[in-house]
């Protein structure tokens, strides 16, 4: 019987595996003040979320940003330190290789919009328990202010 309960137990745990099944991971809420973010750097803000018990195959990050209208922004995703200069808590990085764009966003005609960022170096900061995503202005002025990320949940697929 024990057997019996065993080999269910481990057949259920293969299905699972392998059914590409949805999981997510929530990132915890985060603010960046925009006076941080220079021309031409890229801030990166080292996130928080618990890791998921499973290597994972593809990462969609998705929650709303609220920021002032008016700019749009360029994002990145490391999984490593991304730079050694540190203030107030972000990371200020000149432009790298080991950076991935991950998304835009443009705050032309709303204040609040969903976040959608995609990119192989959210899977790996999510798989490794190590993820930086980093903001770059791209156009308008943003001098000040707070810049609000809230409800980010990456939705990944277990590997087949």
């Amino acid at each position: 019987m024990r057997s019996f309960s065993l080999l269910l137990l481990v057949l259920s745990g293969l299905l699972f595996g392998c059914s590409n099944a949805p999981l997510s991971v929530a990132l915890r809420d985060f603010d960046v003040d925009v006076a941080a973010i220079q021309n031409n750097k890229i801030v990166f803000v080292k996130q928080s979320f618990d890791r998921p018990p499973v290597s994972l195959s593809r990462v969609e990050l998705e929650g709303n940003l609220t920021y002032k209208t008016g700019v749009s922004f360029t994002f990145y995703a490391t999984d490593t330190e991304p730079c050694s200069t540190q203030s107030q808590g972000f990371y200020i990085c000149d432009r790298n290789t080991s950076f991935e764009e991950i998304g835009t966003a443009n705050f032309q005609s709303s204040p609040t919009q969903t976040l959608k960022l995609r990119g192989s170096k959210l899977t790996d900061g999510i798989n490794s328990g190590n993820l930086w995503i980093g903001i770059q202005l791209d156009s308008g002025l943003a001098t000040a202010g707070t810049m609000h990320f809230r409800n980010m949940v990456a939705r990944v697929v277990l590997i087949p």
